[in-house]
């Protein structure tokens, strides 16, 4: 939905019908682009954009345009980055807790998490994970110096998984060590559960050593002496003096004279911080193991300072944990990369948001950066500058053929007062050349309903490539052939929506044209369609097309003052907009982006 959003949104062009195209000397600075407001001012009085979107919807909208950017330097949705997610929260609260750090959002964070043990710890029972869930629920809260509002129930969940032969069984798993840390944590005397400590016990003694040169059977076997050693330990358990204990720790010890090998195996990260651990706590963290390990799990730091336990190219919350217990084990430091990844996760509601692969989007990218801009919010213009030189040549996700993002990176140069290089601004201009040959050779019959058109004329404009003006006087006759009688456009007589599509993008395409269009069926048309405040839905795209239309056509809007409260209705209050009363999109960037462009073409400042 969100990517059909993404295509939708921009608006149509219609290419040309012959294909004489030449060069102007020199760009035609006149041209008008969709971020030029029109003269015409439709309000009484000036509309003040602070006053109207409000401080705290601004410092949340900021927060959650800053999740939204890439470690390759563009920007990508926001919408996905509101809503905090706790397995998330646990691991990067975790990870910094290693390093004695907290979040920034911390006293949010425990107040979001209360809220989750309202609606989540209470029902473990009933939630397919939910022993896990409550697990990194408690520790967090712990981690963070608080605790659940509510332990004796918890206390009573955790106990109700006890089985008759001591161990915690949840789902069909054992979770014996977790059940044992959340009941001490909690402050249940967890040394009374005799049956438990045996069961426990027994579990540890017939630990098996693993086989001489089998490396990964090692590092299993290093896991498990932790997870055993760690919870006898809660319990009270005097195991130290066993023979098994005995034997454990010389295998370890042995062991370590090995790790460069062991490393071979490009083992886990989890399994190589457990490694860490063993090493540390039984006094065999010897410097050149710890040099070995650091350097290992530092060849795995991706570019935006994450690590990911899976391989894949982007950080995310488990693998980034376990990076940094590695690392402090070793007796190292995580960079600074690292701790600004964790913090660039953080929700402004508290906690953090689940982590995903972000790539910049051409076209998002420069609405991230007007939305910025019209909000005071800082931009690193060289990171942005590196992710455009790529973006220019490599468009993904869009085709090389859509002339939306070759638009959309040059609006970005000139909104943030960059220069191209010489050879990328030629290379620019070749591929609108190309483009316009393409489109006008091939693709005449898409005049009002291809999503590209406009991009390339625009582009060609700004960029002092145009077609002839027979061409553009031939594109005027085949968009006017296509108005009907009632001012309409199109052929689509029987669906309101695709009408008001092609009638908006007749007149904007007219409008770029240089065509001065202004028809009183048309306006007639445009404001019966008005209701509620908008248009469509109503929804912020087609509110926004409805508005620029009118206003390309030198004609305000009828009930400017219901427009304004339409959008005042689709704040989201944490921040961005949302595309129409009842949506669930959580304010998203490009229907902030619209909604700032409405406000833009009303004359708001």
């Amino acid at each position: 939905m969100k990517r059909a959003l993404s295509l939708f949104l921009i608006f149509v062009l219609v290419g040309g019908v012959s294909t004489g195209i030449y060069y102007y000397k020199n760009p035609a600075s006149e041209i008008n682009t969709p971020e030029t407001p029109s003269g015409i001012h439709c309000t009484d009085q000036t509309l003040n954009l602070s006053a109207f979107l409000g401080g705290e919807w601004i410092d949340y909208t900021i927060k959650r345009l800053n999740l939204a950017k890439c470690p390759d330097g563009g920007f990508t949705e926001i919408v996905d980055t509101i809503t905090p997610d706790l397995h998330s929260t646990y691991y990067f609260v975790a990870t910094l807790w290693i390093i004695n750090e907290t979040p920034s959002n911390r006293v949010q964070t425990i107040v979001w998490l209360h809220t989750q043990e309202e609606n989540l710890f209470k029902n473990a029972s009933k939630a397919r994970y939910g022993f896990r869930n409550l697990y990194h629920g408690v520790m967090a809260l712990k981690m963070l110096n608080s605790t659940p509002r509510d332990s004796d129930k918890i206390i009573d969940f955790v106990l109700s998984a006890k089985r008759e032969n001591g161990a915690f069984v949840y789902d069909g798993l054992d979770v014996t060590e977790q059940a044992i840390e959340i009941l001490h944590i909690l402050g249940y005397n967890v040394s009374n559960l005799n049956d438990t400590a045996g069961y426990e016990f027994t579990k540890f003694k017939n630990l098996s050593l693993p086989p001489e040169g089998d490396n990964l059977r090692t590092l299993k076997f290093v896991s498990e002496f932790n997870r055993y050693t760690r919870t006898m330990d809660l319990l009270g358990i005097n195991y130290t003096t066993t023979r098994e204990y005995k034997e454990d720790v010389s295998f370890i010890r042995n062991m370590s004279q090995n790790i460069s090998t062991i490393l071979t195996i490009n083992p886990p990260l989890f399994l190589v911080a457990d490694l860490a651990q063993a090493l540390r706590e039984n006094g065999l963290m010897e410097a050149n193991i710890s040099e070995a390990i650091y350097t290992y799990v530092k060849s795995h730091e991706l570019p935006d300072g994450g690590f990911n336990l899976f391989g894949k190219d982007y950080g995310e919350f488990q693998g980034t944990y376990y990076a940094v217990k590695a690392i402090v084990l070793a007796g190292k430091k995580p960079d600074n990369r690292t701790i600004s990844f964790v913090h660039s996760w953080e929700s402004p509601l508290g906690g953090f948001a689940f982590t995903f692969q972000k790539f910049g989007d051409p076209v998002l990218t420069y609405m991230g950066v007007y939305v910025a801009e019209k909000l005071g919010m800082d931009l690193n213009r060289a990171t942005i500058r590196k992710y455009l030189e790529n973006a220019l040549h490599n468009r993904r996700p869009y085709s090389q053929d859509d002339p939306n993002p070759l638009y959309y990176v040059y609006l970005t140069y000139e909104r943030l007062n960059l220069t191209m290089g010489q050879n990328d601004r030629e290379y620019l201009k070749n591929e609108t050349v190309r483009l316009m040959k393409l489109y006008s050779s091939g693709r005449v019959d898409s005049i009002l309903y291809d999503p590209s058109w406009i991009s390339l004329i625009r582009l060609g404009n700004a960029l002092g490539v145009t077609f002839s003006s027979k061409t553009k006087a031939d594109l005027v006759n085949v968009i006017l052939s296509k108005r009907n009688p009632d001012g309409t456009f199109g052929t689509y007589k029987n669906d309101t929506p695709m009408t008001l599509f092609q009638t908006v993008n007749a007149v904007v395409l007219l409008h770029e044209l240089g065509y001065d269009y202004r028809d009183d069926k048309t306006i007639q048309y445009l404001n019966s369609l008005m209701h509620d405040g908008g248009w469509g839905g109503p929804d912020l795209y087609n509110t926004f097309g409805a508005v620029q239309a009118l206003i390309y056509m030198n004609y305000c809007p009828k009930d400017i003052s219901d427009i304004i409260a339409f959008l005042r209705s689709l704040k989201y209050k944490y921040g961005g907009f949302n595309f129409y009363q009842g949506s669930t999109s959580y304010g998203g960037l490009q229907e902030t982006y619209l909604a700032l462009r409405i406000l833009e073409l009303l004359g708001a400042t």
